[in-house]
């Protein structure tokens, strides 16, 4: 075998899918997506994992490759060659590190929950709350930094008691601050613990929608329960009065996601 830090060119890359990637498991274009970003922005990293390939095959690197050859970009990576096609089958079969795995490994607390809550609070600023978005572990990182206070806003201890997304409690909670800290602490209190909540103000409609939900076999979307969420707050806080809580997403009368105000 032969290990070296090699240059991985797009033509290179390309060359080596064409006449080596034989038998490998379906390509996750997602993933390849990601670190195609990744490489664009110049953010990739040489981290020491290795693309492995023999006479025959690529053995491990599909992902990696495609990304060179999807991003244009050029990069630098281990390569390992002169592998036995025998340990094919060893490759690739731990976990794959998670972004609250990432900032665990930086020493942030509640990681898993923080990395989720990060994520709903850039959709949201972003205007992409009721769309799907990748993001990959650096730039989850990225996020962090962007909103440093997102830590201070974990509703941890359960207190979400099940009857809302822990991410969306969380993002809301953090969104809803940046409004009125004293309203969004009200939120948590009335209408997700219950306490101090009354007959008609807007918090009771939107706890008894949750708790219905929790109970239901049809549960509705984080998206949904965001919507929500908003909608309730944008109730409470021009003080005036919710009759009904919904979000319309079909036929005629269909809603933009609302936004905080």
């Amino acid at each position: 075998m032969k290990a070296e830090l090699r240059t991985i060119t797009p033509d290179l890359a390309k060359t080596i899918l064409a006449e080596k990637n034989i038998g490998n498991r379906p390509l996750n274009k997602k993933y390849v997506e990601q670190l195609a970003k990744e490489m664009r922005k110049n953010a990739w990293k040489v981290n020491g994992d290795t693309i492995c390939l023999n006479a025959s095959r690529l053995i491990d690197g599909q992902h990696r490759l495609s990304a060179v050859v999807l991003s244009g970009v050029t990069i630098q990576s281990f390569v390992i060659d002169g592998l036995p096609d025998e340990v094919f089958d060893t490759k690739d079969v731990g976990k794959r590190r998670s972004a609250g795995d990432t900032l665990s490994v930086k020493g942030e607390a509640n990681a898993c929950r923080l990395a989720a809550a990060l994520v709903v609070i850039d959709k949201y600023c972003t205007g992409r709350a009721d769309r799907t978005v990748e993001y990959t572990n650096a730039e989850v990182e990225e996020l962090l930094a962007k909103y440093p206070n997102a830590r201070n806003h974990l509703q941890s201890g359960n207190k979400a008691k099940g009857i809302l997304y822990p991410s969306i409690l969380d993002a809301c909670h953090y969104l809803f601050s940046q409004k009125d800290k004293r309203l969004a602490d009200e939120f948590v209190e009335k209408a997700i613990l219950g306490i101090g909540i009354s007959n008609g103000e807007p918090w009771h409609l939107l706890r008894q929608r949750l708790m219905e939900n929790f109970t239901s076999k049809t549960k509705i979307t984080k998206t949904y329960a965001m919507a929500l969420c908003i909608k309730t707050w944008n109730a409470a806080r021009a003080g005036k009065p919710l009759r009904y809580l919904r979000w319309s997403t079909e036929g005629n009368n269909t809603e933009k996601f609302p936004t905080i105000h």
